[in-house]
């Protein structure tokens, strides 16, 4: 009996003789009685159950299908006789009258009613067992569908939790994209104080600017593929089961991908912390050089007679540091907005590539913070 302990059993008497197996008796708890589907038409779907009629009208489970409604609520055993439909007593009733009854549209849903004999353990005052067999009756709420119906539905909820992290990725993202701006404009800040950088640094940050450039153009690309083979992947989820081995190998060389992605980003972000230490390095011998003319112009200056021409030469350096400044900062805002452009164009992807575009905004943010650092 503890198999059934969570079983709606008659109110009138939980357990009845196997002669009340053919009875009208109801459970009174179980479902109100539904308007019944009729019709054996292409659409109509069962519950996963097949059954067998027997010389003297009793219908039982014959098979239980594997991945249908009734395996996949686990209570209904082959063996078990079929009572009622949606609280409609059935016994005796034809085959074809059940079958116009169960059949239904995909994804509605039906109660029946089983009978099952079970042994019920007693004994009496002087340790006698009086175990007996009783039949105990129970309802069952299934849902009409197909295994691969039901393959679809936990599929569609699959990808409705995988919708839900992209999104809750893509809020994480936004608030990164507000510090990689902040940290644009202290950039900015810092280039207008560095008027004296050399033109050798000067073409050293251009090229590696444009190196920059070039991989976040490949990055975006590479987002734009990924998105690409997002959307085959979902397009290519159709309501036949048959498709989804398909699908399962698409995932597969799609998250290789990703593999050979991250392992690219990583390699790009030592490549940048290794340029990001020669650049300081450099710069600090710069700063030195920068003391000593600094020192030199000192000397000078005590020789006004000597410097009209050193202070005439000294004014041209001064606009033209100053041109560059200025360039410099319309390539700075340059490369905001195209890093900005690259955010939009990631606000598409719903997370399967997340991890890449995160590696990409680390590696960003190693260059800039390289260049404040070379900067100060």
């Amino acid at each position: 009996m503890s198999d059934f302990s969570t079983y709606r059993f008659s109110s009138t008497n939980n357990m009845i003789q196997n002669k009340e197996l053919y009875s009208s008796a109801r459970s009174m708890d179980s479902v109100a009685s539904k308007t019944l589907v009729s019709g054996t038409g292409p659409n109509m779907i069962g519950v996963g159950i097949f059954f067998q009629q027997e010389s003297d009208g009793k219908v039982y489970a014959k098979t239980v299908v594997s991945g249908g409604s009734a395996e996949r609520d686990g209570r209904v055993r082959v063996g078990d006789v079929l009572c009622g439909i949606d609280g409609r007593d059935v016994i005796g009733e034809p085959m074809s009258i059940l079958r116009s009854i169960l059949l239904g549209q995909e994804g509605t849903s039906v109660v029946l009613t089983f009978a099952r004999a079970v042994e019920e353990d007693g004994s009496d005052g002087n340790g006698n067992d009086l175990g007996k067999t009783v039949v105990a009756k129970f309802d069952v709420d299934l849902i009409r569908g197909s295994p691969e119906y039901f393959a679809r539905m936990d599929s569609a909820r699959r990808h409705e939790v995988e919708i839900q992290e992209c999104r809750q990725q893509l809020k994480q993202a936004l608030a990164e994209e507000k510090e990689i701006a902040d940290e644009i404009e202290r950039a900015k800040r810092v280039l207008q104080l560095e008027r004296g950088a050399s033109a050798r640094r000067e073409k050293e940050l251009e090229e590696m600017r444009a190196a920059h450039a070039r991989e976040v153009a490949a990055l975006s690309d590479a987002c734009r593929r990924a998105e690409q083979a997002r959307r085959e992947s979902v397009s290519r989820l159709a309501p036949v089961q048959s498709k989804e081995s398909d699908m399962t190998e698409e995932l597969s060389r799609m998250k290789e991908k990703d593999r050979l992605r991250k392992e690219y980003v990583e390699e790009l972000r030592k490549r940048h912390e290794e340029e990001a230490s020669r650049l300081e390095m450099q710069l600090a011998r710069e700063q030195r050089a920068r003391r000593e003319d600094q020192a030199a112009r000192l000397e000078v200056e005590r020789e006004l007679a000597k410097a009209k021409v050193e202070l005439k030469r000294e004014a041209e350096q001064q606009r033209a540091a100053a041109e560059q400044d200025r360039a410099q900062r319309e390539r700075a805002e340059a490369l905001r907005k195209r890093f900005k452009d690259l955010v939009d164009a990631v606000e598409t992807v719903h997370g399967m590539h997340s991890e890449l575009e995160e590696a990409s905004r680390a590696s960003f943010a190693e260059f800039t913070r390289a260049r404040a650092g070379g900067a100060v």
